[in-house]
């Protein structure tokens, strides 16, 4: 991809002519390890403009993601003929994506081009959803369109891990460290209304093809729009500036994925996420399942709930940002994970006829769960040195990402296990699903006294 017109291109002086001619190439030239650390960094014009950039791509991407998961692509899997084991390899596959991530952080030291690894791996990625809905139009595929549908998953999950690492080591040398809670508060925001919008749009269509039984067109309509957002986002993403990287002829591949296990505190943090990922994993993946199958929800009301979510969050995003500028990352994480520890019981106490624990669930997940997810990654972006970032990304998508494989796996497994076993609690009765639910609300309090000891 070749840099864009920014504020340097129309200064005369030479040093600026030799680092935009040094910029313009996609894979950088010997000389660009010479770059001192002045030349280095963007001037504030051009990092407003890859700011404002990023969160237009946000706004795009969000309209993928939010059609990707959850409701949308469990409802998917269980067209093919998914069960609870499929399902939860579905919430296993995130484990490749992080798995992934050493190989972004490998080609990232050793071309020093985060921009041209994000967009082809985030473009071919998010194509491959083209190919899946095309699945159950294909004669002849059978019971192996379930198998294919996991296995362009898998392979779109690696190259989002490819992606994802790029792209966080991008961001965190272009957000200055002290603006990174605001602006990502004011991001997120837009994203949330994205998300609101596509999930209600794509939950009225499913609705009314599946009222007309023909759940496939209606998939194939969503995911459809959702590849051309994509593919939006990606396009507005090649235009987006990247502060210069020194590349390296030969990368240490040894020291450069041993560094962040030496790390303490980068290492500590590595560690409580895994645990937060398999505590709150065991659960995501049978949550819209659990609403289809046992509460007997429509994908429009199953996105009204997200619609609530995304909606609470707009108004809060911003505050979270701002505490999180004024407190520290830290404490309000500790304060968000206490207010997530009882939602899933949200799910086990509402009934077919009684929605108000999921409607206050949702409304929750609105005002907790942004200074979670926010958190960790400004976390990351803390205590991740600039020098050999993308390892320490990839070190800490890995170890997360193998709570979220154990967590997955575990969970299709025990679900199975268990199948039409009801226990009751009091007035409620816990089947398989609902099990694991309460088992997950356990972990998220164990996980906050954690946080609050070791990070």
């Amino acid at each position: 991809m070749m840099w864009r017109r920014a504020d340097c291109m129309v200064c005369p002086h030479e040093k600026c002519m030799n680092l935009r001619n040094r910029l313009r190439t996609t894979i950088p030239s010997p000389r660009t390890a010479q770059l001192d650390p002045a030349e280095l960094k963007l001037p504030p014009s051009v990092v407003a403009r890859g700011l404002r950039l990023s969160t237009i791509e946000g706004l795009l991407t969000t309209v993928y993601v939010n059609v990707t998961v959850g409701a949308f692509l469990t409802g998917f899997a269980l067209l093919l003929g998914a069960g609870p084991f499929e399902l939860g390899v579905i919430g296993a596959l995130p484990f490749l994506s992080q798995l992934f991530q050493f190989v972004g952080a490998y080609l990232e030291e050793r071309f020093g081009n985060r921009r041209a690894l994000t967009v082809w791996s985030a473009g071919i990625s998010r194509s491959l959803l083209a190919v899946m809905a095309a699945l159950p139009f294909l004669p002849g595929l059978a019971g192996a369109a379930l198998a294919i549908f996991l296995a362009l998953l898998a392979l779109s999950q690696a190259l989002v891990g490819i992606a994802a690492n790029a792209w966080t080591s991008w961001m965190s040398d272009l957000v200055p460290p002290r603006q990174r809670g605001t602006y990502f508060g004011v991001r997120n925001t837009v994203c949330a209304v994205s998300a609101m919008l596509s999930a209600w749009g794509a939950g009225v269509v499913l609705d009314r093809y599946r009222a007309a039984g023909n759940d496939a067109t209606g998939y194939a309509i969503i995911f459809g729009v959702a590849v051309i957002a994509a593919i939006a986002g990606v396009i507005v993403l090649s235009f987006q500036p990247e502060p210069p990287m020194r590349p390296k002829a030969r990368v240490d591949l040894g020291a450069l994925f041993s560094a962040p296990l030496r790390h303490v505190r980068f290492r500590s943090l590595s560690f409580a996420a895994a645990g937060w990922a398999l505590v709150t994993g065991i659960a995501a993946p049978f949550f819209n399942a659990y609403g289809i199958q046992t509460l007997g929800l429509s994908y429009t009301t199953l996105a009204l709930f997200g619609v609530v979510t995304a909606a609470v969050s707009m108004v809060t995003q911003p505050y979270i940002g701002r505490l999180q500028d004024r407190l520290g990352d830290r404490r309000v994480l500790v304060g968000s994970v206490l207010g997530v520890v009882l939602l899933p019981w949200g799910w086990v106490f509402s009934t077919p006829d009684f929605l108000l624990p999921l409607w206050l669930t949702s409304i929750f997940s609105g005002v907790f769960w942004p200074g979670i997810t926010q958190g960790l990654l400004n976390l990351v972006m803390d205590r991740a040195p600039a020098e050999g970032r993308g390892a320490f990304v990839a070190s800490y998508g890995a170890i997360t990402g193998l709570g979220t494989f154990a967590a997955g796996l575990l969970g299709g497994v025990v679900a199975s296990a268990l199948g039409a076993t009801l226990i009751g609690l009091g007035p409620v009765a816990l089947d398989q699903y609902s099990l694991l639910f309460a088992f997950s609300s356990l972990g998220r309090l164990a996980m906050a006294l954690v946080f609050a000891r070791r990070l």
